[in-house]
């Protein structure tokens, strides 16, 4: 009895040792697509965007931004989740975003590339 439960749990760890594994690799992979195709178009963007005076020095500066992040949705909306007839739902809970944080100096600012739109927004967090 005892043989077959070690059994049974070395199966339940590499099952799920399995799925870690494909969701890390699917999820990186992905993160990698997005950056690599994206990222051009959201420099652009966020050099052209008009909240860019007074936020950052240059906009030529976002061309070598500190880090880029995928991120689903975003959080600033006011938009709860119950309200799927909103016109920003997607917005706020579906939509890709490209998160390009400052260079060096003003680490503090961050500009939003929203992929399915095609604009930016400049932003101090």
């Amino acid at each position: 009895m005892t043989r077959m439960r070690v059994a049974v749990i070395v199966l339940v760890v590499l099952a799920v040792a399995k799925v870690v594994t494909q969701e890390y690799l699917y999820r990186s992979g992905t993160r990698e697509v997005l950056v690599s195709t994206y990222r051009e178009r959201a420099i652009a963007a966020c050099q052209r965007d008009p909240r860019n005076v007074g936020l950052i020095a240059a906009p030529a500066t976002w061309a070598r931004p500190t880090d880029i992040r995928v991120v689903i949705g975003r959080n600033d909306l006011d938009v709860w989740i119950w309200q799927i007839d909103h016109d920003l739902w997607s917005a706020r809970f579906r939509n890709p975003y490209l998160q390009l944080i400052g260079p060096d100096r003003q680490p503090n600012v961050q500009c939003d590339y929203d992929i399915v739109h095609g604009m930016a927004t400049v932003s101090r967090s």
